[in-house]
């Protein structure tokens, strides 16, 4: 039977980075939550991507499937599960999984086998899963592994360098992958939720804390203290809206200026009006009131699934290898939730390995 644990103290306040408030936590007869990757699996079990079995398993070392795989992923992703006819003649519309292996299919996370055949029932390795991962999430180029077992003619090479790279996947102590293991389910969902859930990565996890600082610096107007963050090579760029930032868009400036940037009275072009294409011309102090702070942001505890993901996939193509911490204002009921805004902190990682502040891209609804 399944069991519902409250949380000791410990496990509470650990685990309260990465959760809402206090609440019941769900574990499984043969998985507990001093489980060195409990915190994964409550979380997908949380968001309604993974579960267990009817006898209150989780079966944690038990094989996934490729229509289990896709399944999770789908969920992760918010595609279309909806039960359907397929392009495969082995996966009916009566399948469990025939939704998302349809909608799987179309976004190219997924492909068949010579005759039309998908193998659903087939088991997944390391590697496929690594290669699925990758297209889902379109993880940003990255320095070659150097996994003993995975050499560059293997086909899973650059995925597998990816996602070691993001942190999503580091692989054995003993320098190896194993890319052709069969993945098990805790693994999987380890995998899946550090995709999704960056705050499960420590690195990132440091990164979010980072951004809640600097959240605080804007909100008492301490541009000195943001200056920190920024590099002298790269500098600081605005952007009021993110399309507004492609084609080096925005106002850049040095990490000299930024301490007198409320000081400052010069007026500068920001960007233009997303709709009307007036142009936005405001001194500094006026740009924070009116675009930068003109909402209100509060700290986070995760990264967060985006309510706005065109405003991340601009973002991305001047920032290709960003890394982007949201903050969102969802709007009000008066409006309908039309007046919601966001702030976006760009950041991206120099030659040493350290997180730097490059942008600060704000996004709102515009008619």
């Amino acid at each position: 039977m399944r069991k519902i644990l409250f949380l000791a103290a410990a496990f509470f306040l650990l685990f309260s980075a990465f959760s809402a408030p206090a609440k019941a936590v769900v574990t499984f007869d043969d998985f507990f939550a001093n489980d060195p990757f409990a915190f994964e699996v409550i979380y997908l079990h949380e968001q309604g991507i993974v579960s267990g079995y009817s006898d209150g398993t989780f079966r944690p070392n038990a094989p996934v499937t490729r229509a289990e795989a896709i399944t999770m992923i789908g969920r992760a992703l918010e595609l279309d599960g909806t039960k359907r006819a397929t392009p495969f003649k082995d996966v009916s519309a009566s399948h469990f999984a025939s939704g998302y292996i349809a909608s799987g299919a179309e976004a190219g996370i997924v492909n068949g086998f010579p005759g039309n055949y998908f193998r659903p029932n087939w088991k997944v390795t390391r590697a496929q899963t690594a290669v699925m991962l990758d297209r889902a999430f379109d993880f940003p180029n990255a320095p070659n592994a150097k996994f003993s077992d995975v050499g560059p003619n293997h086909f899973a090479y650059e995925a597998i360098s990816r996602l070691a790279y993001q942190g999503v996947a580091l692989g054995y102590t003993d320098n190896t992958f194993r890319p052709d293991n069969n993945v098990t389910r805790v693994h999987f969902a380890v995998f899946l939720a550090r995709a999704i859930e960056p705050s499960f990565i420590p690195d990132k996890q440091a990164l979010l804390e980072t951004a809640n600082d600097i959240l605080a610096d804007l909100k008492a107007k301490d541009f000195a203290a943001v200056s920190s963050y920024v590099s002298a090579q790269k500098g600081l760029t605005f952007c009021p809206y993110s399309g507004g930032c492609l084609d080096n868009g925005g106002v850049t400036f040095t990490k000299a200026q930024l301490p007198g940037f409320m000081q400052n009275s010069k007026v500068y072009q920001w960007g233009y009006q997303d709709g009307s294409g007036f142009p936005i011309k405001l001194t500094p102090a006026q740009y924070y009131n009116q675009y930068l702070m003109n909402a209100t942001y509060n700290e986070k505890e995760r990264y967060g699934r985006t309510e706005q993901p065109m405003t991340h996939e601009q973002i991305k193509e001047r920032f290709p290898n960003a890394m982007i911490v949201e903050f969102y204002y969802p709007g009000t009921d008066q409006y309908e939730g039309m007046d919601w805004q966001n702030l976006n902190m760009v950041f991206e990682k120099n030659s040493s390995g350290k997180w730097i502040l490059v942008a600060l891209v704000n996004n709102r609804w515009t008619i």
